[in-house]
C-alpha cells in the first residue's frame, strides 16, 4: 500500500477551445505521440491542442541513433466521408548538412524486409471493444484500478501501407465523423549526425492534398544494440502455418520483426533445431544481407529454452536427465556461451506437481557434469515448499516482492515477472491505454529485474482453455473481427481483449475475407509501445551508468511510484498513464546522456526517496488551484518548464501553514508570456529535515 507524506490536488478552470485545422470542407488533421490511443469516433481528444509530438502546427519528435521513433497523424472527417488516397514521409534532411538524410523506400509484400527502409508507414485498423476485459488477473471493471473508457472502436493493428485496398491499404475510406490514424516508424541509423532534420508528411485525399511539417531532433549518442532488459515472448510456430500457410513454417520474418521491436520470440529447442537456426543466435540472421536493418543488427538472440510450457517425464529419470542436460549444456557452452537457457517446469503448477519439479531439479542439480548449470524455471510466486529447487522464479506482477528479489539474488537465483495486470503493472490488452504496455519496462528497471516474459504473441488458435471446448470450430479465432482472444466462458466468467495476440496474420486462409495480402506479421499499437518501453529502459540504463541518479529517481517517482507488491489488489492506479510525462523524462534523460560520459563505479542501488502520489494529472486551463497537505512543515516551490525541460519561470514559493497550503495561480497574470501548448509544473517540497521531493504535473495551457 502507498502511504503518501502529503496530498496535493490541482484543479483548473477550463477554457474550452476546440482545435481543428479547417480549410473549408477540408478534413481536420493533427498529430500525436505513439503513446496514445485515439478512438475512431473521438473528435474531441485533449491531445488535439498539443502533445509531446505536436505543437499545433509541426510534428516534433526526438531520439538517439540506433533508435526507432514513431508518431501518428490523425485525419478527422466532418459530416461527409473522405477517401484517403495516400500518405507518406519521403525524407528527413539535416538542417545544416543536407547530405545527411533519412529517405523513404516503398515496402515489399514481406513487411519484415527492413534493409534500406528506415521509414515505414502504417494505417491503423480499429476494432470494437464491446465488453471490457473481465479477468481477475488482468483487469476488472469493478475495481478502483478499472480502465477509463474501455469500450468503443479502439486502435489495434498497424497495417502496412501496401496492404490490399479495403483491408488497410489505399485507397482507404473514412466514414463521416471518424478518425483515421496514419502511423510512422523512423529508424535513426547509427551513421547519422546529431542535429535537426526536417521533412513533411504528405496526405492525398478526395478533398485535396495536405502537408504537415516534421521536425526530428537527433541526440549526440547511440542506443546499444544489446538490450538492457531481456524480453521473452512465446511464439507458437504452428499458428502462422495454420492461418497463413505452410510456407511460413519457421519463417525468419517473424524473428526479424521481433528483433526490430527489441524482443525475442521463443519456444523450446534441442541441439538439432538450435543448430538449424544458429544464424538467429549468432546474429547473422539480422544483417542487411538477410533483409534486416535496425536495432541489434548483427547481434544474436540470447534466450534459448530447452523446454517450454512443461518438461517431459523422461527428465524424471536420473540417467536420462543427466545425459540430456550434459548434451545440451555442452552444445550451449560451445556455440552460445552467453545464452539464457532453462527447463520450464509445469506451467503455474499446483502443489500436486511439486514432487515432479523436485525430482527433475534434483536430477539436474546433482549432475556432476556440465548439465548441472541448466536452470530450473517455474512460473510461480516464491514458496518455501520449493526452496532450493528453483533457479528462476517467474512470477505474476502481484506476487513480486522486492525483498524476495534481494534474497533470491543473494543466493544466485533470479526473479522474473510475466504478463501484466492492474493495479500492479499495466494490462496488455486492447482496452487499456497504450502506456500500460510501455510502463512494463519502467517497472522492471525500478526493481532491477533482468527478464520479462509474455505468455503468447500469436494466440490465434485458442489454447486448450477455450470455453466452448477444444473441439469447437470457434477455437480458430477470427482475430481481425473479434477483439476477445482469451475466453473461458461458459465454464468461467472471464475473457480478455487482445490477450496473447500482439501480432496478427498478414495472410488469412481460415477467414479469407480478412486476408491483408501481407506476407508476414502485422504489428499492433501494443507491440510498438512495448518497443518504446524497451528503448526507454536503455535511456534509463545509460543515464545510470553516467551517474544521473537524481534524475532517474525523479523519473521513477513520477512514472512508476507504486508497482508490483508496493500496491494492493484494491488500490487505484499509481503509475503514469499520460505519454507526455514519459516523453518529458525521456527528453531529460537523453539530454543528460548527451552531456555526460560513463562513470566508473556506477551502482544499481539508486536509493530512491519515499513515494508520493499526486492526482489529478494532467491539468488543463489557465487558473490553477493548489491544495496541499503534508505530514510535517515544509516549503513548496512550483516552477514551470517546457516540453524540453527548459526552465520557463517560477509560479509559487510558499511555506505551509499548519502543514496546509491553499493557493490560486492565474497563469495569465504571471507575466511569463506562456504560449498555448504543453508545459510541466515541477513541484519541489523541502521538509524541515532537509529531505527533498519532486513531482511533475502536465499542464495544457489554453
Amino acid at each position: 500500500m502507498i502511504h503518501s507524506k502529503y496530498f496535493l490536488i490541482l484543479n483548473t478552470v477550463l477554457i474550452l477551445m476546440p482545435f481543428i485545422l479547417l480549410r473549408g470542407q477540408s478534413p481536420g488533421i493533427w498529430a500525436a505521440t505513439d503513446g496514445v490511443k485515439v478512438d475512431k469516433s473521438d473528435l474531441v481528444h485533449p491531445f488535439k491542442s498539443g502533445n509531446s509530438a505536436w505543437d499545433g502546427d509541426t510534428v516534433r519528435i526526438f531520439g538517439a541513433t540506433n533508435e526507432i521513433v514513431a508518431f501518428q497523424v490523425i485525419v478527422e472527417t466532418g459530416t461527409k466521408p473522405l477517401t484517403l488516397n495516400w500518405a507518406g514521409l519521403k525524407e528527413l534532411v539535416h538542417l545544416k548538412s543536407p547530405e545527411y538524410r533519412i529517405t523513404y523506400v516503398p515496402p515489399d509484400t514481406d513487411p519484415t524486409l527492413y534493409a534500406g527502409r528506415p521509414i515505414q508507414v502504417f494505417n491503423v485498423n480499429y476494432m470494437e471493444v464491446k465488453e471490457a476485459t473481465n479477468a481477475s488477473w488482468i483487469h476488472l471493471s469493478s475495481l478502483p484500478s478499472a480502465i477509463d473508457n474501455p469500450l468503443g472502436w479502439k486502435p489495434v493493428q498497424l497495417v502496412p501501407e501496401n496492404a490490399l485496398s479495403g483491408r488497410g491499404g489505399y485507397p482507404l475510406l473514412i466514414n463521416p465523423l471518424h478518425n483515421q490514424s496514419i502511423w510512422f516508424d523512423i529508424y535513426i541509423k547509427k551513421d547519422l549526425i546529431p542535429g535537426i532534420y526536417l521533412g513533411n508528411v504528405l496526405i492525398e485525399t478526395s478533398e485535396g492534398d495536405y502537408s504537415i511539417p516534421v521536425r526530428l531532433e537527433i541526440f549526440d549518442f547511440s542506443l546499444p544494440d544489446e538490450n538492457s532488459l531481456n524480453a521473452m515472448f512465446y511464439f507458437e510456430n504452428g499458428n502462422p502455418i495454420l492461418y497463413m500457410g505452410s510456407s511460413f513454417d519457421n519463417d525468419p520474418g517473424f524473428h526479424r520483426f521481433a528483433h526490430l521491436h527489441r524482443v525475442e520470440f521463443v519456444d523450446a529447442y534441442n541441439t538439432s533445431s538450435a543448430s538449424d537456426n544458429m544464424d538467429r543466435f549468432s546474429g547473422k540472421a539480422f544483417t542487411p544481407e538477410k533483409g534486416y536493418e535496425g536495432p541489434g543488427e548483427n547481434t544474436g538472440n540470447k534466450i534459448i529454452p530447452r523446454t517450454f510450457y512443461g518438461t517431459p517425464n523422461e527428465w524424471l529419470n536420473q540417467a536420462t536427465a543427466r545425459n540430456l542436460s550434459d548434451e545440451w549444456m555442452e552444445f550451449i557452452n560451445e556455440n552460445i556461451p552467453d545464452a539464457i537457457t532453462f527447463l520450464y517446469m509445469p506451467d503455474e503448477p499446483g502443489p500436486s506437481e511439486f514432487p515432479f519439479i523436485k525430482g527433475v531439479a534434483d536430477n539436474i542439480h546433482s549432475n556432476p557434469g556440465p548439465g548441472k548449470d541448466l536452470k530450473i524455471l517455474v512460473t510461480h510466486g516464491y514458496t518455501s515448499e520449493l526452496e532450493g529447487y528453483i533457479d528462476i522464479w517467474a512470477t505474476t506482477p502481484g506476487q513480486l516482492d522486492k525483498e524476495r528479489i534481494k534474497i533470491e539474488k543473494s543466493k544466485g537465483n533470479q526473479m522474473w515477472f510475466y504478463n501484466g495486470g492492474r493495479p500492479y503493472v499495466g494490462a496488455i490488452i486492447n482496452d487499456a491505454p497504450a502506456t500500460d504496455t510501455r510502463m512494463i519496462a519502467w517497472a522492471a528497471f525500478k526493481e532491477n529485474i533482468g527478464t520479462y516474459f509474455y505468455w503468447h504473441v500469436c494466440h490465434w488458435n485458442h489454447n486448450w482453455q477455450f470455453g466452448p471446448g477444444p473441439d469447437s470450430p470457434l477455437r480458430k479465432q477470427n482475430v481481425w473481427q473479434n477483439t476477445i482472444t482469451f475466453e473461458r466462458r461458459p465454464q468461467y466468467d472471464d475473457w480478455a481483449n487482445g490477450d496473447g495476440v500482439l501480432i496478427y496474420p498478414g495472410r488469412e486462409l481460415i477467414h479469407p475475407e480478412e486476408d491483408r495480402g501481407i506476407n508476414g506479421p502485422v504489428s499492433s499499437v501494443r507491440m510498438a509501445n512495448f518497443r518504446r518501453g524497451m528503448q526507454d529502459h536503455l535511456y534509463l540504463t545509460m543515464a545510470k551508468r553516467r551517474g544521473q541518479y537524481e534524475l532517474i529517481n525523479e523519473a521513477l517517482d513520477n512514472i512508476v511510484p507504486g508497482v508490483f507488491m508496493e500496491v494492493n489488489y484494491n488500490d487505484e492506479i499509481y503509475y503514469a498513464q499520460d505519454p507526455d510525462v514519459y516523453d518529458y523524462y525521456r527528453y531529460k534523460l537523453g539530454a543528460a546522456i548527451s552531456e555526460n560520459d560513463e562513470i566508473s563505479g556506477w551502482t544499481d542501488d539508486l536509493n530512491r526517496p519515499s513515494t508520493v502520489i499526486i492526482f489529478p494529472n494532467p491539468l488543463s486551463g489557465n487558473i490553477v488551484n493548489i491544495h496541499f497537505q503534508s505530514g510535517s512543515p515544509c516549503k513548496i516551490q512550483v516552477d514551470i518548464y517546457n516540453l524540453k525541460g527548459q526552465f520557463t519561470g517560477t509560479l509559487l514559493r510558499a511555506q505551509s501553514h499548519k502543514n496546509k497550503l491553499d493557493e490560486t495561480i492565474n497563469l495569465d497574470e504571471m507575466k511569463l508570456n506562456l504560449k498555448q501548448g504543453i508545459y510541466f509544473l515541477q513541484i519541489k517540497i523541502l521538509y524541515s529535515n532537509h529531505m527533498n521531493e519532486t513531482k511533475i504535473l502536465k499542464l495544457v495551457k489554453t
